[in-house]
């Protein structure tokens, strides 16, 4: 069994149920961080050819400060040296084995599904990296119509697991048709009800 084990499990999960994107939260050292859980899909390019999934960890009190990382069931895929500037890891002969004892401690907290819950933090770091890996602008939160994209086109998984993520009972009536996107706004004003943008298609 892999140091990392749990995030082949999670990996399943998350394509079983269609996301590209996950979170769990992970506390090393007394500093709490955010780690997204990401698949190889559209800009998410793998680079290892035995990497899992990509993951990103980001300090709750400094989102921008972060560290992108190939893993697979076995750890992280990156070199001690870096692993150990940005966890502030201090070196010891035996590095090796402090690197496995890391990722079982990882491992503790990797979730084996899809988690149904997540907090402000984690929601604020989803939405950004789904935005971005959709080219959009990472404010954009609010959600105010759909659009039917043209046949032969369809929505970006991206935007399917924001709308997941941020209106689910929205998602549930109006994801069905893999051609209609959900569009939005960074500006609150301009946001829908649910009830509303439904309302808006059937007057079309």
């Amino acid at each position: 069994m892999g140091n990392l084990e749990h995030l082949k499990l999670l990996k399943t999960d998350m394509e079983a149920k269609g996301w590209t994107i996950s979170s769990f939260s992970f506390v090393y050292k007394n500093i709490k961080y955010v780690v997204l859980v990401k698949l190889f899909i559209g800009p998410i390019k793998k680079v290892d050819p035995y990497a899992l999934v990509q993951l990103e960890f980001m300090k709750y009190n400094d989102i921008q400060d972060n560290y992108v990382v190939e893993a697979n069931s076995n750890g992280l895929l990156d070199d001690i040296k870096s692993i150990r500037k940005y966890f502030g890891i201090a070196y010891e002969l035996n590095m090796g084995q402090l690197m496995k004892q890391f990722a079982q401690m990882l491992n503790r907290v990797v979730p084996t599904q899809v988690p149904n819950n997540y907090d402000k933090t984690q929601l604020e770091c989803l939405n950004s990296s789904l935005s971005r890996s959709d080219s959009e602008d990472p404010t954009k939160i609010y959600c105010y119509g759909t659009i039917m994209n043209p046949v032969g086109k369809q929505r970006s998984p991206f935007n399917s697991d924001k709308t997941k993520l941020n209106r689910p009972a929205l998602f549930q009536k109006l994801g069905g048709d893999p051609r209609r996107s959900f569009c939005y706004s960074n500006d609150p004003q301009k946001e829908k009800s649910n009830a509303e943008i439904i309302a808006n298609i059937n007057k079309q």
